[in-house]
């Protein structure tokens, strides 16, 4: 049953549009694909390499999930100011345009 709560979280985490960070340290990485698999995390890095993430505990948090292991911990954090590149074709075109009237407004003389 606790499992099934971090399940639940990784599953949020994995299908938001978000970008996901592995923080340890002053450290970060981007996350590819992540693997739960007893008590490890297994995190596909945007460097092609594989970090196996062993934790005696973990707690959900709103940003993301924070692990804990020999009193070390490590946060697996959504970035919600970058939305994760396999979406950026999904976004309106018209986020990116320039406005229209650059004209500056009439000023009175």
């Amino acid at each position: 049953m606790i499992f099934f709560t971090l399940q639940k979280k990784l599953r949020e985490l994995v299908t938001s549009k978000c970008t996901l960070l592995w923080l340890e340290g002053t450290k970060h990485e981007r996350v590819m694909k992540i693997k739960l698999s007893g008590n490890k995390i297994l995190l596909t890095l945007a460097n092609d390499t594989t970090r196996v993430i062993a934790f005696e505990r973990y707690a959900t948090t709103s940003v993301g999930l924070q692990f804990w292991y020999q009193g070390k911990a490590g946060v697996l954090y959504k970035w919600e100011q970058v939305t994760s590149p396999e979406h950026y074709g999904q976004l309106p075109k018209d986020d990116f345009l320039p406005d229209d009237d650059p004209t500056p407004p009439d000023i009175a003389a």
